[in-house]
């Protein structure tokens, strides 16, 4: 009598229902749980099934083999008759559990004929067997010898139909071709589809790289169990060189792709050369970011752009711009600013708009000049000055082609205010500029001449 167990508990996993408990028990016939006693349970964490239709045989036959094992026995006998699977009793044995039906699972015959040497001997010809045997009651089942393992990884091509550059399912698995493959093509057919590891992943979120067809991966095998690969990585190889010049280029660190049939890339380098270290991206088309809350960037130094087309900007709240310095646009073309508001202009010093043809001002209601100090119209050799003490201006000459020929109005200055002396403006031989602020360019008020 031999010690088995009296459950056998196996378990997997299927990635493609990763939340199933996929896990099946099996107990010994007659097997009673008496509750505080534990049952002795052979457990595998790998049961090496996906499905539930595969698992319960599968279990089955495992708990039967290792239920053989409860009742064993060997013997040894002359009997020609006894075979493996043949039923024979006990009978009249002093130990009464043994007088039982008995099947024997394997047996060794020896015979003996000397006869057959030529020799002389007085035995003649013997038979002898040594067997076992198991409860006749019982359904033999032949002891489980596990899978050869694999030897370790390796690599293989990926592969896919004609005329693709990439070929993958909805979990990201491939098709690849394994060197020691002999019968099947390169193509889509080569192989199942095997699982690709990736750096980082999560329910709809997290790192994804494909490997491309043509592309050499390493293969390594989940348990030793060749029936489950898996892409673990990828190799460079006399084919498919790496994107840098190597060593020449040894202190950069690169994530370049390939545009899908074609030649262009996007790629994200760093440079760690000291004195050299550079942050480097490169997009074959567009470039989009999406930022949820702030985005701020400090830059210690000069920042350059470079637009060879259009630029737009859509600010839904305040635009603010702080220059501690100068600041200089020049725009070859027109400048139009739209404004549904106020606009306010404050300098702390001269504000000059040079303009080559006109100025217009217009307002719908009000336009008010207001200066601390002066106030002065030029045109040509007239002009017109106001200032706190009052208002200047050159000899008026209304000629032919004036504003017209209505009445004039008669003004009477108030009770108590003194007329205006009549002045006449001289003014410098050099050009009158506003620009030229360390320049004195006031005109010269003299009296006029009697």
């Amino acid at each position: 009598v031999g010690m088995s167990p009296q459950r056998s508990l196996h378990k997997d996993f299927n990635y493609d229902n990763p939340r199933y408990h996929l896990s099946h028990m099996e107990s010994s016939e007659g097997f009673r749980d008496f509750g505080a006693q534990t049952p002795y349970t052979v457990f595998e964490s790998y049961g090496r099934f996906q499905k539930d239709a595969a698992a319960k045989p599968f279990l089955k036959y495992r708990h039967e083999a290792l239920d053989n094992q409860k009742k064993t026995g060997s013997g040894n006998s002359n009997c020609i008759k006894l075979m493996p699977g043949k039923i024979f009793e006990i009978k009249s044995h002093p130990h009464a559990p043994l007088n039982a039906r008995w099947q024997i699972v394997g047996i060794s015959h020896h015979g003996r004929c000397p006869q057959a040497l030529g020799h002389d001997g007085g035995d003649g010809t013997t038979l002898s067997n040594q067997f076992s045997f198991i409860d006749g009651l019982a359904d033999w089942r032949p002891p489980f010898h596990y899978k050869p393992l694999a030897d370790g990884d390796e690599t293989a091509i990926v592969v896919g139909p004609e005329g693709e550059e990439i070929f993958v399912n909805k979990d990201g698995a491939i098709k690849v071709h394994f060197h020691w493959n002999r019968y099947d093509k390169a193509d889509d057919g080569a192989s199942c589809w095997v699982r690709v590891a990736q750096g980082w992943n999560g329910h709809g979120f997290g790192f994804m790289a494909i490997p491309r067809i043509g592309q050499e991966v390493i293969i390594s095998y989940l348990n030793g169990d060749i029936d489950r690969p898996i892409v673990t990585g990828s190799v460079y190889n006399g084919l498919n060189r790496p994107p840098l010049d190597l060593p020449a280029q040894k202190t950069r660190t690169t994530f370049k792709t390939k545009t899908h049939k074609g030649k262009g890339f996007n790629e994200l380098r760093f440079e760690d050369a000291k004195g050299s270290e550079e942050v480097y991206i490169h997009g074959q088309k567009d470039f989009t970011a999406h930022i949820e809350n702030d985005a701020y960037w400090h830059i210690k130094h000069d920042q350059k752009s470079r637009i060879d087309n259009n630029r737009y900007h859509d600010i839904r709240a305040d635009d603010h711009h702080q220059v501690a310095g100068s600041r200089k646009i020049t725009t070859e073309g027109d400048v139009s600013h739209r404004i549904a508001g106020s606009q306010h202009i404050q300098t702390g010093d001269a504000t000059v708009i040079d303009s080559g043809q006109e100025i217009h001002l217009k307002s719908g209601g009000k336009m008010v000049l207001e200066a601390a100090s002066e106030i002065t119209l030029k045109v040509g050799g007239s002009f017109l000055k106001v200032t706190p003490g009052g208002i200047l201006s050159s000899p008026i000459n209304v000629g032919q082609g004036s504003g017209g020929s209505g009445r004039g109005v008669n003004l009477q200055l108030p009770e108590g205010v003194e007329p205006l002396p009549e002045v006449e403006m001289v003014f410098p031989a050099h050009p009158y500029c506003p620009e030229l602020a360390q320049q004195d360019v006031s005109p010269v008020i003299k009296p006029a001449k009697e």
